[in-house]
């Protein structure tokens, strides 16, 4: 399914394209809504949601094609780890 996603055939691009926007537009809208909490609480520092939710997207992302295209579940693993090390720490308190 990934694959379709990723490169759709020429005659689906564009629907397949259009609901990919519209579900990251969705998923987006969410966390963008809960950094907002969060950082109304002072439960992570930053001055605008939209940037942990980009960072956020970008650790997903990144995962998501060592999960397509990676054949070693101990890189993706270290993968996960470092960027959420690296993610937490740029947002969080501490």
């Amino acid at each position: 399914m990934a694959a379709y996603v990723l490169f759709p055939p020429a005659h689906l691009e564009k629907e397949i394209g259009q609901e990919v926007i519209d579900i990251e537009e969705k998923v987006q809208a969410i966390l963008e809504c809960k950094f907002q909490d969060w950082i109304n609480a002072k439960l992570i520092v930053e001055d605008e949601a939209i940037t942990p939710t980009y960072a956020f997207l970008g650790v997903v992302d990144s995962i998501l094609l060592e999960l397509v295209y990676g054949n070693d579940e101990k890189r993706l693993k270290d993968k996960l780890a470092a960027s959420w090390k690296v993610f937490w720490r740029g947002i969080s308190q501490k």
